[in-house]
C-alpha cells in the first residue's frame, strides 16, 4: 500500500499583500525574506507545543503572525484613509458636521442607538443634535479609533525589532552551506557570463553575493522601521487636529502623505508639514 504525501500547513510560509502600489511590493519582498523564520517555527504537532525546547520556537512563530498581520494591515490602513479622506472631501465638502451628522445616522441605523437617539414614534432623531453628540461619528476618530485594538496605531519601531533579526538570519543562511554541514559536500553555485553561459561562481564571488543578500536585508529593515515611523507621525498629526473643526487642509495635506507611503516616497512624506 502507497504511503500517501505529507502535505504542508497551511501557514507554512507568510501570504503575499493582493495590492498594486508599490509598498505593498516592498512588504512583498519582506514576506518573502521572512518564511524561512515562519517554516522553521511553525508547530506541526501538538506535542511540540508542550515541550520546553520548543517554546522559543513558538514564540518565533507567533511573532511571524504579528509581522504579517502587521504589514497586511498596514497597506489597509493607508487606503482606508485615502477612501476616507477622498469622501469627507468629495461628498460631504469637508465639513466635520455633515460628515458626522451622516455617519451618526447610518451607524445607528446598521447597529441601534440609545435610547436618546430616536423619536418618540421611534424614527431616528436628526433635529436638536449637539456636537458632543456628533463627537464619536466625526472623520477624526474614523481616521484614528482610539478605543479599537488596532496593530497598525498600537506598532512602534521597538516592536519590529524582532522582524528585524529574523531579515538578518535569513540573509546570513545559505541552503548550499547547511548541505555543506551536513553531507560535508561543497554544493557550487553557477552565475550567467556576458554570454549568457552558465558558469561555476568564484568563492570571491559568493562573498560578495551573500554581503549583497546581507545589505539587502539590512536596508528592508530600515525601510520597514522607517514606514513604521512615519505612520506614528500621520497618527500624531491626525490627533492633534480639533474634531469640532473642518481640517480641510490638514486632511489634504495627510491625503498626500498617505501617497507618499503607498509609493514609498518616504522622504517627502517625512518632510511634509
Amino acid at each position: 500500500m502507497g504511503g500517501t504525501a505529507m502535505k504542508k500547513p497551511f501557514y507554512s510560509i507568510l501570504a503575499c499583500i493582493n495590492d498594486d502600489s508599490r509598498l505593498a511590493k516592498v512588504f512583498n519582498e519582506v514576506l518573502n525574506k521572512l518564511n524561512l523564520a515562519r517554516i522553521t517555527s511553525a508547530p506541526i504537532t501538538f506535542e511540540k507545543l508542550n515541550k520546553e525546547d520548543q517554546r522559543q520556537f513558538v514564540y518565533i512563530f507567533y511573532e511571524s503572525c504579528l509581522w504579517e498581520l502587521y504589514l497586511h494591515s498596514v497597506i489597509d490602513k493607508l487606503n482606508e484613509w485615502q477612501e476616507v479622506i477622498h469622501k469627507y472631501l468629495a461628498e460631504f465638502g469637508g465639513s466635520w458636521k455633515y460628515y458626522a451628522s451622516a455617519t451618526r445616522v447610518d451607524c445607528i441605523r446598521e447597529f441601534g442607538g440609545e435610547d436618546s437617539d430616536y423619536n418618540e414614534d421611534g424614527s431616528i432623531r436628526k433635529t436638536g443634535i449637539t456636537d458632543e453628540e456628533l463627537g464619536y461619528y466625526t472623520i477624526i476618530r474614523d481616521l484614528v479609533k482610539e478605543d479599537w485594538i488596532d496593530i497598525v496605531q498600537d506598532t512602534h519601531v521597538n516592536d519590529l525589532t524582532g522582524l528585524c533579526s529574523a531579515l538578518g538570519v535569513g540573509a546570513n543562511i545559505s541552503i548550499t552551506d547547511i548541505i555543506k554541514d551536513v553531507s560535508g559536500v561543497d554544493i557550487p553555485m553557477y552565475k550567467k557570463d556576458e554570454h549568457g553561459n552558465m558558469v561555476q561562481m568564484t568563492f570571491a564571488e559568493r562573498v560578495l553575493l551573500n554581503t549583497d543578500k546581507q545589505c539587502e536585508a539590512e536596508d528592508l529593515a530600515c525601510f520597514v522601521l522607517t514606514i513604521c515611523q512615519a505612520i506614528q507621525l500621520l497618527l500624531q498629526k491626525i490627533r492633534s487636529l480639533d474634531k469640532f473643526k473642518d481640517n480641510k487642509e490638514e486632511l489634504k495635506n495627510i491625503l498626500k502623505a498617505v501617497k507618499y507611503l503607498l509609493d514609498t516616497d518616504v522622504e517627502r512624506m517625512i518632510a511634509f508639514k
